[in-house]
């Protein structure tokens, strides 16, 4: 099953201030979708071929569980996420490095939601180096390091590449299924889990859209 120890949630979903460009414009996302989308309804998305996938960016407060984690493990963090969504979105998509008409250009965050909204907006994001063939042993992450309390949320955004016109918005959170308040998302077995699970999810969408349709 994708997603493995981990479920959707869909309580207490919010993205925060600064990412996403029109976060009003989110609705909640029905069965199999994020748990908050947007879609612009005036564009064709048949008409796009092409994804250019930006480096995942960490966005986290000053008191939040991932601030404890090592700069180098969350770097190795970001780039296995980079890798999950770049592997899992080729096999639908061309993806591409640079711009080009017909792409969608997709920004992607991973939050760490412990704290109030307003201690996340005040921190600056991390980009790590970007990788399409992205592999960490396992027992790097396996000290006893908790990443998240209890859940993870990501948010992801995609533009027109060439005349930035908003395209899709979406957030999405999952945790472990021991219980929704546990800290359960906290061992690399159930991170990854949640990072191949996202990936499906937006690589399924793109196919429900109709996106690089052959």
């Amino acid at each position: 099953m994708v997603g493995g120890a981990t479920k959707q949630m869909k309580e207490g979903v919010r993205p925060v201030s600064g990412f996403l460009p029109r976060p009003e414009l989110l609705t909640p996302g029905g069965p199999g979708r994020a748990a908050l989308v947007y879609f612009n309804r005036d564009v064709n998305p048949s008409t796009y071929r092409k994804i250019l996938l930006d480096p995942v960016t960490i966005w986290a407060g000053p008191n939040a569980e991932l601030r404890t984690v090592p700069a180098n493990q969350q770097r190795d963090l970001a780039n296995v996420f980079y890798a999950d969504l770049y592997n899992a979105l080729k096999t639908h998509c061309q993806m591409v490095r640079t711009v080009s008409p017909n792409t969608i250009h997709l920004r992607v965050a991973l939050v760490d939601t412990r704290e109030p909204n307003a201690a996340i907006n005040t921190v600056a994001t991390y980009t790590p180096y970007a990788s399409t063939a992205y592999t960490v042993a396992s027992r790097v992450f396996n000290k006893g390091v908790g990443y998240f309390a209890g859940t993870a949320t990501v948010e992801a955004f995609g533009v027109d590449a060439v005349n930035g016109t908003l395209l899709w918005e979406a957030v999405d959170k999952r945790g472990g299924t021991t219980a929704v308040v546990a800290n359960t998302l906290d061992n690399w077995r159930d991170v990854r889990h949640a990072f191949e699970a996202w990936g499906v999810q937006a690589r399924t969408r793109l196919q429900e859209l109709g996106v690089c349709r052959k």
